[in-house]
């Protein structure tokens, strides 16, 4: 595996990320580097950082060869992925904060903040939220953005021997939004609650009840706050107030809430989805809940809930709903409770709501804990789920190159043992939440539970797989994971993603599709695990992904249809032809990478191809590095690579994958090291 760029030019491609993207970033208290998404500065948009772009670079940089020259940069970015996930969640990307009031009108207001737009209807109680920008869009997931309802309420109460359950939004009467200062606004509906009271038994206003949904700029959660108040010379007895989500089962098809874990009495434990029209979950106290999509971290939506209003709750009662068979969650009731109110008194509950794109199942504890101390979201959007497997990947390989002597022979900065012990503990802590996500598990101490699915990325899953391969090469420590176990398990899930049948081998998404830079991860995991372990099986599965693989006109467009196209192709369930190609930079250099590697197994006699089958893979090295060799141009002093034909600049999430492809971090990682001895 030559390195196929002379270090000049190496040097000036690396010297653009620190050049172009790379900028300071304070998370939690501190300074650290991060890599902007593109150099077009001024945007939003540009000035995000992505988790998944800095671990790449990181990997990147971890090589010995550059670490000589680049070691700052490199920890700079690894100080980044250290920051964005403290907690077994990695969030996705930096923030991007701001609340701007887009129309003023309540009964068809929109206001917009980083991470959500709100809409809605206040004089029917109606408030709409849903994700936007990028985090909402940039996952490989599907592209339907779920929304969120907070409607549905209800208030009950007594009025000496008579009881009442009157509809919230029927009695609005009063609505509005009221900005606040330094910036955020209140959405407001107010409820005038009447009923027969009084020696004459006469209809009046007995309380009146407002609801405020606070949204902040610079915080993503929706706060609401409910509060009851009894008329003067009333007083109310039993009162159960409530705060409600609606229409649940109205979103994705394909993603319904299917995880529904509950915080209570000082543990998590999951909830039943029952086939009863309104059932109880959940009586009694209760400090949050979170409602999680059946997808892939990176693609599910997760609702979380803290609730400091805890001991005054009663129940909280889930209506289910048959959609295409399946019972789905669709209207949420939870119901909170004062035995008395006296005349004139007020009654108040709180809640906090956080809507987040990408949610990483089996990690519950720790969204409760950014809700209930929000200074842990500073700086970082909610989301999570798309970098897990690369930062993974990133972490291990600087620990076998640190502890296999690697550095000291390269004459590069040697990493502290503190700095060795931080890394080591961050990726324990992540590795084994990874595997809880994909498992039916509560917390990342459950891993017994089989893996789903839908709940894993090929791509994420397949570096995953590469740094549990790098860390059962380091040495033993006291309480660490069981590594081979994990790589065992992670396998059998990989392997069984491949489609044998009309796709010819083609790996596939949680969701069935295909996309080429998951199918280019996953041979390279397999290329790499065959040259250090040759084995039948995986041999097998490299040559159906090799033959899954195809040259020919692009299927986007941008380049003349003579210029071929790696392609990968998919037979849907439904019996329709899909496919992915190499329009963007960052797939063809998986691919890239994918193939070099095969090519080294394929000498080594850990995949013996046919002529052909040589011949094919050759082919596909070939284009790739010749589609990437056009998309490189001159920016002042650096080399930048072009995101797609029809690009205009590149960014941070093609630049190190298309370097690494460029180099030979595979054959630095394999040199690494011996193999770890395995567990009788």
């Amino acid at each position: 595996m030559p390195d196929m760029l002379r270090p000049p030019e190496r040097d000036r491609l690396i010297a653009y990320l620190e050049r172009n993207l790379a900028r300071p970033r304070q998370l939690g208290g501190r300074e650290v580097l991060a890599l902007r998404d593109n150099p077009a500065g001024g945007s939003p948009e540009a000035e995000l950082c992505w988790t998944a772009d800095a671990a790449a670079a990181v990997e990147l940089l971890s090589m010995p060869a550059l670490r000589p020259r680049w070691a700052a940069l490199g920890d700079g970015l690894t100080d980044f992925l250290l920051a964005m996930g403290e907690d077994t969640l990695l969030h996705d990307r930096t923030a991007r904060t701001g609340c701007v009031v887009d129309n003023l009108d309540p009964r068809e207001f929109r206001v917009l903040t980083g991470t959500h737009e709100f809409t809605g209807d206040l004089s029917r109680g109606l408030v709409r939220q849903a994700l936007r920008g990028p985090a909402a869009s940039r996952h490989s997931g599907p592209a339907t953005v779920r929304e969120v309802l907070h409607t549905g309420n209800l208030v009950e109460f007594r009025i000496g021997k008579s009881s009442h359950c009157l509809d919230v939004e029927d009695t609005v009467v009063r609505f509005g939004l009221v900005p606040q200062e330094g910036g955020g606004v209140v959405l407001f509906h107010e409820s005038e609650l009447r009923a027969p009271h009084g020696l004459l038994r006469r209809e009046g206003v007995v309380g009146t009840l407002r609801y405020e949904y606070i949204v902040r700029p610079e915080d993503p959660r929706l706060g609401l706050r409910v509060s009851l108040q009894a008329a003067r010379g009333v007083s109310l007895s039993e009162v159960r107030v409530t705060t409600a989500l609606d229409e649940l089962s109205g979103g994705p098809p394909e993603r319904p809430f299917g995880r529904i874990v509950l915080g209570a009495e000082g543990r998590l434990r999951p909830l039943r989805l029952e086939a009863e029209t309104l059932a109880n979950l959940h009586q009694g106290p209760a400090h949050s809940l979170s409602l999680v999509e059946e997808a892939q971290p990176a693609a599910a939506t997760g609702l979380h809930l803290h609730m400091p209003s805890a001991q005054r709750l009663r129940s909280i009662k889930l209506a289910t709903r048959a959609v295409e068979g399946a019972v789905r969650p669709h209207w949420l009731l939870t119901r909170y409770q004062a035995a008395t109110l006296p005349a004139g008194e007020s009654f108040t509950v709180e809640e906090e709501r956080l809507l987040a794109a990408g949610t990483l199942a089996a990690s519950e504890h720790a969204y409760a804990a950014l809700l209930a101390q929000p200074a842990r979201l500073a700086g970082r959007d909610p989301g999570t789920g798309e970098a897990q497997g690369l930062a993974l990947n990133a972490v291990a390989a600087q620990l076998l190159f640190a502890t296999s002597g690697a550095y000291q022979e390269a004459e590069a900065p040697p990493l502290a043992p503190e700095r060795l012990a931080r890394l080591r503990a961050w990726y324990d802590r992540h590795v084994l939440a990874f595997f809880a996500a994909m498992a039916d598990a509560v917390s990342a101490d459950a891993l017994a539970a089989p893996l789903r699915p839908g709940r894993v990325g090929l791509r994420g899953l397949s570096f995953a797989l590469l740094s549990l391969e790098m860390v059962t090469r380091l040495p033993a420590v006291s309480g660490a994971p069981d590594y081979h176990a994990l790589l065992r398990t992670g396998l059998e899930a990989l392997l069984a993603r491949q489609d044998t049948t009309d796709s010819e081998g083609t790996f596939t998404e949680a969701g069935g599709e295909a996309a080429l830079d998951g199918h280019a991860a996953a041979m390279l995991l397999l290329a790499r695990l065959a040259l250090r372990q040759p084995e039948e099986r995986l041999a097998a599965a490299l040559r159906l992904g090799l033959a899954a693989l195809r040259l020919g006109p692009s299927l986007r467009g941008g380049e003349p249809r003579a210029q071929h196209h790696p392609l990968l192709r998919l037979r849907r369930a439904d019996g329709i032809w899909s496919g992915d190609d190499g329009f963007r930079s960052a797939k063809l250099g998986v691919l890239m990478r994918a193939m070099a590697v095969l090519t080294e197994a394929e000498k080594a006699g850990a995949v013996p191809l046919q002529p052909a089958e040589r011949e094919h893979m050759q082919a596909i090295f070939d284009t790739c590095f010749r589609l990437l060799r056009g998309r490189v141009r001159l920016q002042g002093e650096d080399l930048e690579v072009l995101s797609s034909p029809v690009a205009s600049a590149g960014d941070a999430a093609t630049q190190p994958l298309v370097l690494l492809a460029l180099l030979s971090p595979d054959e630095a990682a394999l040199a690494a090291g011996a193999p770890a001895q395995q567990p009788a």
